[in-house]
Order: C-alpha cells, then structure tokens, then sequence
C-alpha cells in the first residue's frame, strides 16, 4: 500500500469546493493509485485532513465515497470541456477542442478510467444509476457539439457516434502498445475526428 506524502495530502487540500469536495478528491486519487480494496477510510481521511470517521459524517458508506467521487469526476471533466470551448464559436474547432481535451484527459488519468471500469459493475444498482446519468449527461454535450457539426445526423445517430469515440479512445488508451505517449495522443486525435468525420459523410 503506497504511503501519502504530506506533499500529496498539501495539494488535496488546496482543492476548492470545501471539506466534502477535498474528501472525494482524496478517495478518488488514493482509489485509482491504489486501488478500491486495497484503500482504506483512515487513509482517505489522513490524505483529506480529517479523521476517517469524520467521513462518514459526508458519506454513508465506502460504496457511496467511489460512487460520488465518479460523479464529482463527471462534473469536473463537463466544467473543464465547457472552459476548453468557452467563446469558441465555430462548430467544427469547438468539436476539435472536445476530442483533443479528452484525449488529453485520459491519457493522463488511465488510472481513473481503469477504476471506472473495474468497480463501476460492483456498486449497488441504486449507486450506479445516477453515475451512469453523469456519464450520460457528459455524453449528451458531446451530441450537441458534434449535431452542430452534422445536422443531418439524428439524435441516436449522433449519440451512437459519441459513444464509439469514447469507446475507441478508452480502449486505445488503456493498451497502449508500448506507444510513445504524444504518437499515441496524435493517433487518438486523428482517429476520432475522422471517425466523427466519416459518420458525417466527410469524405
């Protein structure tokens, strides 16, 4: 089990949005270096500045920390594209900057993904619902950028292509072939656009 340094424990701390929004800072950094199981409140909470009792004053559970801690992941990365593109507006760059900034965002947090991936399936179905909503919603701004591009694409057609890109970037990021990282951030880029391109009728 890693230690957390006090360097680490200096920086959660400086995360805004007051105590809850440090907690899940802290849960979801020490959850994807370390792992869900191998992680314990204590620690979370020594990484937090609080006790780790003190947690559950905020969250029920250890269940329900992973599960707001994806949510507050979601939001965070919707913020972070509505920036990427703030003021932006032609279509076609403002759909760019979304494929370049999340390519960025999961080559840097594979572990976060990865987590995602491994322990979604395991929370309680009341837990998972309103993660997936988040996911969905994340989604749904990817629509309105790429409808803005395509028009002629139906809502479902539009959904269905968001989907695939994630998919592929995800996919292509967490086996990364022993790619140089910038060869591999270009490759994701390049594909997805085309890909967005190609379901658009670019040709």
């Amino acid at each position: 089990m890693v230690a957390t340094t006090a360097t680490e424990r200096a920086t959660v701390r400086r995360r805004p949005g007051g105590r809850r929004a440090v907690i899940l800072g802290a849960a979801l950094e020490l959850f994807s270096r370390q792992g869900y199981q191998d992680t314990g409140i204590d620690e979370i909470g020594a990484a937090a500045g609080v006790s780790g009792p003190a947690i559950y004053r905020h969250f029920g559970s250890k269940q329900e920390l992973l599960a707001a801690a994806f949510m507050d992941s979601f939001d965070r990365r919707r913020a972070q594209l509505r920036d990427r593109i703030a003021g932006v507006t032609d279509a076609a760059t403002r759909l760019e900057l979304i494929v370049r900034d999340t390519v960025e965002n999961t080559l840097d947090e594979r572990q976060v993904l990865t987590l995602y991936t491994r322990e979604l399936r395991h929370l309680p179905r009341e837990m998972r619902a309103p993660v997936q909503r988040k996911q969905q919603e994340l989604a749904t701004d990817w629509v309105k950028v790429l409808s803005a591009v395509h028009p002629q694409l139906s809502s479902a057609q539009a959904r269905m292509a968001v989907v695939c890109v994630h998919n592929l970037i995800a996919t292509l990021a967490s086996t990364d072939g022993g790619m140089d990282r910038d060869d591999l951030e270009r490759m994701l880029v390049e594909m997805s656009l085309a890909a967005l391109g190609a379901v658009g009728g670019d040709r």
